[in-house]
């Protein structure tokens, strides 16, 4: 039993070139909107053209500010130029789908045991909102 769990540990990320388009593509942007956020960077016009459109792009900086706000530690992110993805990403590609398939029980789940409740129904509308623009794009 211990030996699977610490195999399961051993096991690497995911490169993110390996990934889906949709999902290397959200986490790079992801990425480049937590920069922003940090550094007062303006990337609006490489996020829209990146996302379909100005509202996605708000979308991913509102839901970079609120995440950061939420979470216990700093969110891990990887360089923009980085392959390799951290597991914060690999958390966020699953809340973003679980968003997008309106799982709300799903999410709680997935963040119940790191985020507060409130923190958890604001990530979960941002992420929601971002889902929405970025169909709509």
């Amino acid at each position: 039993m211990l030996g699977e769990i610490l195999e399961k540990l051993m096991v690497p990320l995911p490169d993110i070139r390996t990934l889906p388009s949709v999902e290397a593509r959200l986490i790079i942007a992801f990425r480049l909107a937590v920069v922003a956020t940090k550094s007062e960077y303006d990337c609006k016009e490489y996020l829209s053209d990146r996302l379909g459109g100005e509202l996605a792009a708000n979308r991913i900086l509102i839901l970079a500010e609120t995440i950061g706000f939420a979470w216990p530690e700093p969110f891990q992110i990887g360089r923009p130029c980085c392959s390799q993805t951290t597991p914060d990403e690999i958390w966020l590609m699953a809340a973003i789908r679980l968003a997008a398939g309106g799982n709300r029980p799903g999410f709680d789940m997935l963040s119940c045991e790191m985020i507060g409740d409130g923190e958890r129904e604001r990530i979960f509308n941002d992420l929601s909102n971002f889902v929405a623009a970025y169909a709509s794009g």
